[in-house]
């Protein structure tokens, strides 16, 4: 469906001020607000081709009858470092933790559903936590690495992923343990969208702190449910929007997902073959939904759950990234200087519109360095089956029976 709408950023490696702005200036969160919404397909009138004739989980969800909330997920915000980027016609830096000034939701069936202070998709907000957090948190164990607007640290107070949605939670919480009753939805649907990662560039995290700082906001999250009343009753499904196309030992399709709560078989490795939508076939099981479509009425569930709970809290982990490894080195060689040109041809505001060769080529190099070759796409036997096999094979049977005759 419709999820990317037009930039309204300084363009790039250009001197402020020398590209006019699509703006009068000054210009306020609502002129920016309304520029985008132009380009919004439900709120001009027509129909968003591109999504699917049974919409979407929450949609399913609104059908039953069930209350729903989304974190990010076809949302667009405008931050206070957004109005004064446009407004300067200079380029925001990292980290923006400022506070949103205004959201909309791009799909109709979200408007009054969704975290208005919770950031979409921009690589300079942190999922939990920044550079300057991590490091504080790394030196004295007695500072949250979280960025929160109620911090106790001021330097640290702003806008995270995890910290707007850990408020919200956090009301909740409150609400149901003072008997004003249960507000929390039957369904969220919660975007962490840094480990997409910014490839090699001054001033920006490296793709290690990047993965890093994901994989902490997830785990704060899971640790913020299971210390709460409604771990006796949640569960928690993670997946990843796509598996990047990268290198994998046995393919390049496969994508980690995980299923967290405490009715999940203890240790369970599912090693059945799901795909994405065998995860929301589960979901709409738990939820007591039918299914949307033939594809999902026909996806095997994941066999995970027993009916013996084990209501043991999480306790997330701050992450080991070394110090000197947060950003890239000052210091630039030859070959981190052609990937921080190779990052430079990217089209990184948008989640996915990377070439994904060459991210992975930058993010390899990050990681393995430059004596160490990334290895090539692994594929499936069947795969090569399909493509070379059995079609050489239907070749061969071809070329017989034209011997024959």
């Amino acid at each position: 469906g419709f999820n990317r709408l037009p930039s309204f950023e300084p363009p790039a490696n250009q001197p402020p001020g020398s590209v006019p702005s699509v703006f009068r200036l000054p210009a306020t969160e609502n002129d920016i607000a309304d520029f985008m919404k132009r380009f919004v397909p439900y709120l001009n009138g027509s129909r968003d081709v591109a999504e699917p004739e049974t919409l979407y989980l929450w949609d399913a969800a609104k059908r039953a009858g069930l209350t729903y909330r989304n974190y990010g997920e076809f949302i667009a915000t405008v931050s206070e470092a957004d109005v004064a980027e446009v407004n300067t016609r200079k380029s925001k830096s990292y980290p923006d933790i400022s506070p949103n000034k205004t959201a909309f939701a791009t799909k109709k069936s979200l408007e009054g559903n969704f975290a208005p202070l919770h950031r979409n998709y921009d690589m300079l907000t942190p999922d939990a936590m920044t550079v300057d957090s991590y490091r504080a948190a790394k030196e004295n164990k007695a500072i949250d690495a979280a960025i929160k607007s109620d911090h106790a640290e001021a330097r640290f107070r702003g806008t995270s992923r995890f910290g707007e949605w850990q408020k919200e939670f956090r009301g909740y919480v409150a609400d149901l343990q003072a008997g004003k009753g249960d507000r929390l939805p039957n369904l969220s649907i919660v975007r962490l969208s840094n480990d997409h990662t910014a490839g090699l560039n001054d001033g920006i995290p490296t793709p290690q702190f990047f993965v890093a700082e994901n994989d902490y906001a997830l785990g704060r999250l899971v640790e913020e449910v299971s210390n709460s009343p409604y771990w006796k009753d949640t569960a928690i499904f993670v997946l990843e929007d796509d598996a990047q196309d990268g290198p994998d030992h046995v393919d390049a399709h496969r994508s980690p997902a995980f299923v967290i709560s405490a009715y999940n078989r203890k240790g369970a490795l599912v090693h059945d073959f799901h795909s994405t939508v065998s995860l929301i076939r589960t979901m709409e099981i738990c939820l007591g939904l039918p299914p949307m479509n033939f594809l999902d009425a026909n996806a095997a569930p994941i066999d995970i759950f027993t009916d013996q709970p084990d209501f043991t809290p999480y306790r997330a982990s701050l992450p080991d990234v070394a110090l000197d490894n947060l950003f890239p080195p000052k210091k630039v060689t030859a070959a981190m200087r052609r990937y921080m040109d190779l990052t430079d041809e990217q089209n990184l505001e948008y989640a996915d519109m990377a070439n994904p060769r060459r991210l992975n080529e930058i993010i390899w190099f990050s990681v393995r360095g430059e004596k160490s070759p990334m290895p090539e796409i692994a594929r499936l036997p069947a795969f090569d089956l399909l493509t070379n096999g059995i079609l050489a094979e239907d070749e061969d049977e071809d070329d017989e029976r034209e011997a024959d005759d």
